[in-house]
């Protein structure tokens, strides 16, 4: 256990929070690869970033597809919403919101994740 505050179903959480951007990304990086080490699922909280850049979004991408290559499962505490929505439509992450079969999306809007897609 890493001393991180328990989700529901006891899963880890990593609170991300400020700003997130190439200049200050190695923080997020070295927190989610510590919790990632332990090969447990986690949820990762993004209530409090206030402003990002696409090194982000990329960084949680990595990390998702990671994880689901090693049979553990990330979850958003809450969907993506604001801010983050934003970008992510912006960088073309997500193209369409309504599209529940992409697994991408599923992650980034909350929606149940089908088995098996990375």
């Amino acid at each position: 256990m890493t001393g991180y505050p328990m989700g529901a179903e006891a899963w880890p959480i990593v609170k991300l929070s400020g700003v997130i951007d190439i200049r200050s990304i190695d923080d997020a990086f070295t927190r989610l690869k510590q919790v990632a080490a332990e090969g447990a699922s986690f949820e990762i909280d993004l209530t409090g970033v206030v402003d990002i850049d696409l090194n982000f979004l990329q960084l949680i991408e990595s990390a998702r597809r990671s994880a689901a290559e090693a049979g553990v499962e990330i979850r958003l505490s809450q969907p993506a919403e604001g801010l983050i929505l934003e970008t992510l439509q912006r960088g073309g992450f997500i193209n369409s919101p309504a599209d529940p079969e992409n697994e991408r999306t599923s992650f980034w809007l909350g929606q149940p994740q089908l088995q098996g897609q990375i």
